[in-house]
């Protein structure tokens, strides 16, 4: 490349800077994809929280007095 010819000079720019652009789009859709995998995997925690609470609900509902035989807590 002649760095004298005008022309040249500007494709070789404007090459440079479509690249750019696409990795900062590469980038952000990275982010993004990353973001919306871990508000997945903090819903799927979420559910899994409240499946044990009502299993542990449920165990209680089923046998109120199991929990008389442990020993007093003391504050």
């Amino acid at each position: 490349m002649s760095e004298d010819d005008p022309h040249e000079r500007d494709v070789t720019l404007s090459k440079e800077k479509e690249e750019a652009e696409q990795e900062t789009d590469e980038a952000e859709e990275a982010r993004e994809a990353e973001a919306e995998r871990k508000q997945e995997e903090a819903a799927e925690g979420e559910v899994e929280v409240e499946s044990e609470q009502r299993e542990a609900a449920a165990r209680e509902a089923e046998n109120p007095d199991n929990h008389r035989d442990e020993q007093p807590h003391n504050s």
